[in-house]
């Protein structure tokens, strides 16, 4: 077999990408798609980073695996739960690995605490607890969790971002420097100290960075010549340069025999419009609240709301959220918003939802009046907003479909978020007077190694990157993923000479799904995925 790795880049993509390579600022990334195949990568329905790298890590949809955001279930669950590697339902790649005796090394993925007992390494990325001292097993095995901080005092498990606050300064980027640099001191002594065969790794700090400074980076966009865009830019480019060099040690550690494996799990575009969801369903008549939310729809609560965010305490705000949606008369809704992360909407099932009440035989119906009404939709510039509305079964599939949004509106090619609050009588909110960025399907691809045809073009989905990375290890592959191996990337002489391989899908492993967190952890991540506007 050989050595194979995944260089995961948590948002990429080549519009942003392709200036960095130009002016010089990513030389390995580009040696590396000069001598590989490389395109686009398609991300999940919803095209946010739980399903994405879940998809990733075990080559089936978010219908399978079952996650499809940073908490189970909507705002009818109560307690609702954060998600953890507990609740993933398809086997992974380090399942995959270990039936066929093969050491991985699995860095950095959002969802994987707590971190699986592997024959091999595993640190745990976004979704696990804790901050500086108070951190705690966030690898294995276990003595591990200590070399790290030896290694990396200090050590940031997973960059924390505002969208609210943050784009008007540079902070951000210096504590995203420092946290890559981090990152590549722990992988270089993990490659060294505990050989592996096979490397998952995710860089999270483009995500991060994207988000709050997205439109002072895209050259096409009306902000990138600002005075304030060209203040930030070559502070957000030397994050890039040391990405850049992480790229490179995975890529030399793989060597030019081994298989090194580019991706991300979605890209990113501008947020130029918050979609009030719930403020169209209640105006088209599907969603009702009790008169005492009025007190909330007035023009100073609602401005009162981002201050909220910015000095509550973690507690308050979360008590809050859950009392907003406590103002919703069920018994009058048949249809509400599901969690941001989500982007859709539910259809409110008797049976299926805790306070449902629309019969299961008008679950058609209400999906094709509530399509025709997003069809309809115009935007505050008076034209069709609504590119397509996914039907889940469309999208997705497999025993977990139930758990997902009914639809799936995609709103002027995703620069139109939808939003879940509900004390808003306005359908649309412009917040293209900032330069954040949201996540867009399209992201990137590069396969490089043995039999790679340089200079080919590919397309893909986040479920073919682990059949892919099996194959360039020289590993059989499980029967009945939905991603395939990425054949386009390969010489046909060379996929003659090494047909791919197969073999039975094996057992899932995981701790089960009770929740590994802490009402304090619990309050500290959500807190986080506040701040990057998930909540």
């Amino acid at each position: 077999m050989a050595r194979a790795a995944v260089i995961g880049l948590d948002g990429a993509a080549w519009h942003l990408i392709d200036p960095l390579i130009e002016a010089g600022v990513m030389p390995r990334l580009a040696a590396l798609r000069d001598r590989g195949a490389w395109g686009t990568l398609r991300s999940t329905v919803p095209t946010y980073t739980p399903p994405a790298w879940t998809s990733a890590v075990t080559g089936v949809n978010p219908g399978r695996h079952g996650i499809y955001g940073f908490q189970f279930g909507n705002i009818q669950d109560e307690p609702v739960e954060l998600m953890h590697a507990g609740k993933v339902k398809a086997p992974t790649l380090w399942d995959m690995t270990r039936a066929q005796g093969v050491r991985v090394g699995a860095y950095n993925i959002p969802l994987t605490y707590p971190p699986q007992p592997v024959d091999g390494w595993m640190v745990a990325g976004m979704m696990t607890p804790g901050f500086g001292e108070r951190q705690r097993g966030f690898a294995y095995p276990a003595e591990l969790t200590q070399r790290i901080e030896r290694w990396a005092p200090g050590y940031v498990i997973d960059l924390s971002a505002n969208y609210e606050t943050d784009w008007r300064d540079a902070e951000l980027c210096r504590r995203g420097l420092a946290s890559i640099e981090q990152r590549y001191v722990v992988l270089e002594r993990l490659l060294q100290d505990d050989p592996v065969d096979v490397v998952f790794s995710v860089m999270e700090a483009p995500d991060r960075l994207q988000h709050v400074y997205y439109r002072y980076l895209d050259p096409s966009d009306e902000l990138y010549d600002t005075a304030a865009a060209k203040r930030i830019r070559p502070e957000v480019e030397t994050c890039f340069a040391a990405l850049d060099r992480v790229v490179g040690l995975l890529g030399d550690w793989a060597g030019p025999d081994g298989g090194a494996i580019v991706c991300s799990d979605h890209g990113f575009t501008a947020w130029l419009v918050t979609v009030r969801t719930n403020a169209l369903l209640a105006e088209w008549g599907y969603m009702r609240t009790r008169p005492t939310a009025r007190l909330m729809r007035t023009k100073l609560a609602r401005a009162m709301v981002p201050v909220a965010k910015r000095v509550l305490s973690r507690r308050i705000a979360r008590q809050a959220k859950g009392h907003t949606f406590k103002a919703i008369d069920w018994s009058r809704t048949r249809a509400f918003a599901s969690n941001i992360p989500q982007q859709g909407v539910h259809v409110n099932v008797k049976g299926r939802e805790r306070f449902g009440i629309v019969e299961a035989a008008e679950i058609d119906a209400v999906r094709d009046e509530l399509i025709a009404r997003f069809e309809e939709l115009r935007g505050p510039d008076g034209k069709p907003v609504t590119d397509v509305v996914h039907k889940r079964e469309d999208v997705l599939s497999g025993s977990e479909l139930e758990r997902a949004p009914d639809l799936f509106p995609v709103l002027r090619d995703h620069t139109y978020e939808l939003d879940d609050e509900i004390f808003h009588h306005e359908r649309f909110t412009n917040v293209a007077d900032l330069p954040r960025g949201v996540h867009h399907p399209d992201g990137i691809v590069i396969v490089a190694g043995a039999g790679v045809e340089a200079g080919g073009r590919i397309e893909g989905t986040v479920m073919d990157v682990t059949p892919t990375l099996l194959y360039q290890a020289g590993l059989d592959v499980p029967t009945g993923l939905d991603g395939e191996v990425l054949r386009g990337a390969f010489s046909p002489s060379h996929l003659d000479a090494n047909p791919i391989t197969w073999t039975e899908p094996p057992a899932r492993s995981g701790d089960g799904e009770d929740s590994p967190y802490s009402a304090e952890e619990e309050e500290q991540i959500e807190d986080a995925l506040r701040g990057l506007g998930y909540l």
